[in-house]
């Protein structure tokens, strides 16, 4: 069952069914506490109800969230019937005593009559939480697992509250002159504290409350009901009832072809969504079909690494009659003189994870140029093992795990070092070198950056491919271009690289040789 806190939300959303919910859930406690309070003034009680849902309607929005809404209501009952009271103290006397007569009171009821003239004041003046929990229990007839949630507590300590609050309820009326035990309260309250209200009058009191909104127009329709005589009141609320039962009619009506047509507007946008779904889908198997990378066959991979080997040797011959490097050059801060006559070597293993960016080098190969190798391992795991064979002649069996790992070496003027964050990637001189493990973060910058170098930025891609444990080598050309003093520059790298993947196959022990040859003729090998 949707709580009371929920309905109140959705009728401050706009929702008139909700408010019209609330005035059924709770008419009976609010026509029976008003029905006692008026000595059983059948008229007065239906005109206090109304009073109190008009102004429910106007303070829904106000209420404190947690408001146990029949303590509420009560509350605002106890209200209006004073405020009528004191204005025809007289007339309900007199009707009182009227009713008293026309209606015997049985010898078995008591009890209830002397409880009757007394309890809802005596509730009013209880502890919030113990008026509550008897409010739900005896007037609005809510299990005791529904007045722990109400009151945010459990079933056991929702029966304590209850048998505490009527204890000390027949103490407070003991104050009154009202002898009773807490038994002959309780059943008391049972029988008699509800009473039935007329059955239109729920639909009358939703329709004028949500008319009344927020307004003051309930108050003056109260006043002038205080005016009027009671055969004019009568033909008053006739009136109304017919009123509100049209205008209910009509706002339904209205509400239900309203509700047609936005139901209508849904499914079609349903169906359109759903056919714009399935084109979706289409066309994504379509980019993913065009997108889905050709694997080279094997011969080719070995062919490349013989050409790339002939044009190393090619390379090697073209140095040999360049120019050496100019003796004007001024070294930058943390960078050698470069001796082309005395190469350097060195072995560099580096332990990468899948996709992570290592970058080494920083060498300066040319005048005012500094030049780095930036490698990225793609690892696809393996499913399975695949024999191969030894020059020897002996088979062995590796997994079928596939690594392509991407080389991009760039040459990069030394004042803009600093625009790539790579001005603390340089070596001190020829017989050394630089290397580091990139963040996802730095790599992906940095990566992006060279896509598209600015000019004096020199830039080549490559990919080598290979599987754990198979040593492959790839040679790089770079495009000739000049440095800032007009050397040139871009010279012909060698990679030569062993993966060895950890046991998870998430990571791999790299173990590199580069192979550097710079414009000048002169070769690193690292």
């Amino acid at each position: 069952m949707v709580d009371d806190q929920q309905l109140l939300r959705r009728y401050a959303d706009g929702s008139e069914a909700a408010f019209t919910e609330l005035v059924a859930r709770h008419l009976p406690l609010v026509y029976s506490a008003s029905l006692r309070q008026t000595g059983g003034d059948a008229h007065l009680a239906e005109d206090i109800a109304q009073r109190v849902f008009v102004d429910l309607a106007r303070k829904a929005g106000s209420l404190p969230a947690g408001t146990v809404l029949a303590g509420w209501l009560h509350r605002a009952t106890r209200y209006s019937v004073l405020q009528l009271l004191r204005a025809e103290r007289r007339r309900q006397a007199r009707e009182q005593e009227s009713c008293s007569m026309d209606t015997p009171i049985p010898e078995a009821d008591h009890d209830w009559e002397q409880v009757r003239p007394w309890l809802d004041e005596t509730l009013d003046q209880m502890n919030p939480l113990d008026r509550d929990a008897l409010l739900l229990r005896f007037f609005e007839q809510r299990s005791l697992k529904e007045i722990g949630m109400a009151l945010g507590t459990g079933e056991d300590a929702a029966r304590k509250r209850v048998a505490r609050a009527l204890d000390k309820l027949r103490e407070l009326l003991a104050f009154r002159g009202v002898t009773t035990s807490v038994s002959a309260l309780s059943l008391a309250m049972a029988a008699k504290g509800i009473q039935s209200a007329p059955a239109s009058l729920a639909g009358t009191i939703a329709a004028s409350s949500l008319a009344a909104g927020g307004t003051a127009a309930g108050i003056s329709a109260l006043h002038i009901i205080r005016t009027i005589t009671m055969s004019q009141l009568k033909t008053a609320v006739l009136a109304v009832v017919a009123v509100a039962g049209i205008t209910t009619a009509l706002i339904q009506h209205r509400s239900f072809e309203k509700l047609r047509a936005e139901n209508r507007s849904l499914l079609q946008q349903s169906q359109k969504l759903a056919e714009l779904q399935a084109e979706n889908d289409r066309l994504s198997k379509l980019l993913a079909q065009a997108q889905r990378p050709v694997e080279p066959p094997t011969e080719l991979l070995r062919l490349r690494g013989q050409v790339g080997l002939l044009r190393d040797d090619l390379q090697k011959a073209l140095a040999a009659s360049r120019a050496a490097v100019s003796e004007n050059a001024i070294p930058t801060k943390n960078e050698a003189p470069v001796d082309p006559s005395q190469p350097f070597t060195a072995v560099l293993t580096a332990r990468l994870g899948d996709k992570q960016t290592l970058v080494t080098g920083g060498w300066s190969t040319a005048p005012g140029m500094h030049t780095f190798i930036l490698m990225t391992p793609n690892i696809d795991a393996a499913d399975g093992v695949s024999t191969q064979v030894a020059t020897d002649g002996s088979k062995f069996d590796i997994p079928n795990a596939k690594i392509a790992i991407s080389t991009c070496t760039v040459e990069v003027p030394n004042a803009m070092l600093n625009q790539f964050g790579l001005d603390q990637f340089q070596a001190d001189g020829n017989d050394s070198s630089v290397q580091s493990i990139l963040a996802a973060a730095d790599a992906q910058t940095l990566l992006s950056a060279l896509k598209t170098p600015p000019d004096g930025v020199v830039v080549s891609h490559g990919e080598i491919t290979t599987a754990d444990g198979i040593s492959a080598t790839m040679s790089v050309s770079g495009t000739e271009a000049s440095s800032p003093n007009g050397q040139p520059v871009s010279g012909e790298y060698t990679i030569g690289l062993t993966p060895n993947l950890t046991a998870d196959q998430a990571a791999m022990d790299l173990a590199i040789n580069l192979r550097v040859v710079r414009p000048d003729g002169s070769a690193l090998v690292h």
